[in-house]
C-alpha cells in the first residue's frame, strides 16, 4: 500500500510516443491504457509463435500459433503472414504447391501426408526484426534428407536424430524445443555437428522448433525498417 505522496516513475523509459502514461496519479482510463500498452509491448517482444505443417485427414495444412494455443485466424494475425512458398521435395526437383488461405490455416493444395513438404513465409516487422518462418513435414519412414530451407531441421537418417542447418551449413550449439504428443516440452541442444538427439516413443504428432535465430541484417520490408533478421524453423512428423 502506498503511504503519503505517490511517487512519479520518471526514470522509466518513455514509450508510446512519449506519452505520460506512467506518471502518478492517473485516472482509471489512463491506467487501463497503460496496462494495455504494457501487454502489447510484452507480446511484441516475447513473440513465441511458430509456423508448422500438420496433417488434417488426407491433406497437409500450414498452421500459425503458439504451440498448444488456439490457431491464428483470418481475419486476424494469420493475415500478417505472407503467402507461404511451398514445395514437395523429391529425388529430382522441387514441385511447387499452391497455398490458398482458409480461416485458420493455409492449405497445401495437392500435397498429401505421404510427401516430404517444405514451406517458408515472412511475418510483419516486430520489434525491429523481420521474422522468417520455415517449416518441414517429414512422413514416417522417409529416412534422412538434405537441407532445402535457409534454416532447416532435417532428419539425419537415425531414429531420434535431427540436424540443424543454416545456409547449407550445420548449426552447432543451437537450442531447439521438442513438443511431444502429450504436450510436454523439452529443450535440446545441438552437438558440434548440429545434431539434435532425443528419445520419444509416444505415438502421435511431434513438433521440433528453433526460435529467434538472429542475424544483424537490416533493411526495409513494405517500407518499414528493421535492424535484425530473425529465423524460425519447425519440423513435424507423426510416429
Amino acid at each position: 500500500m502506498w503511504e503519503g505522496k505517490q511517487p512519479k516513475f520518471n526514470r522509466l523509459p518513455r514509450t508510446f510516443n512519449e506519452a505520460t502514461l506512467f506518471e502518478y496519479p492517473m485516472s482509471a482510463k489512463r491506467l487501463h491504457l497503460a496496462i494495455a500498452g504494457l501487454a502489447f509491448f510484452a507480446a511484441a517482444n516475447g513473440f513465441s509463435h511458430s509456423v508448422w505443417i500438420e496433417p488434417v485427414d488426407d491433406k497437409l495444412v500450414v498452421r500459425f500459433a503458439e504451440p498448444g494455443r488456439s490457431f491464428e485466424k483470418s481475419p486476424g494475425h494469420l493475415d500478417s503472414l505472407s503467402a507461404p512458398a511451398a514445395f514437395i521435395v523429391n529425388s529430382t526437383n522441387a514441385a511447387p504447391v499452391e497455398t490458398p488461405k482458409n480461416r485458420d490455416h493455409f492449405l497445401l493444395a495437392g500435397a498429401s501426408p505421404t510427401n516430404v513438404v517444405c514451406t517458408e513465409t515472412i511475418f510483419t516487422i516486430r520489434g525491429g526484426r523481420k521474422p522468417h518462418f520455415y517449416a518441414r513435414w517429414q512422413p514416417a519412414g522417409a529416412g534422412g534428407a538434405k537441407p532445402a530451407l535457409t534454416l532447416d531441421l532435417v532428419p539425419a537418417g537415425k531414429p531420434g536424430e535431427v540436424r540443424a542447418w543454416f545456409r547449407g551449413q550445420p548449426l552447432p550449439g543451437i537450442k531447439a524445443t521438442l513438443r511431444t504428443p502429450d504436450e510436454e516440452e523439452q529443450e535440446i541442444t545441438a552437438d558440434a555437428e548440429g545434431i539434435l538427439r532425443f528419445e520419444s516413443k509416444q505415438r502421435g504428432q511431434h513438433l521440433l522448433t528453433i526460435a529467434h535465430y538472429r542475424e544483424p541484417i537490416a533493411g526495409f520490408h513494405y517500407g518499414r525498417v528493421y535492424q535484425q533478421t530473425s529465423h524460425n524453423a519447425a519440423l513435424t512428423w507423426v510416429n
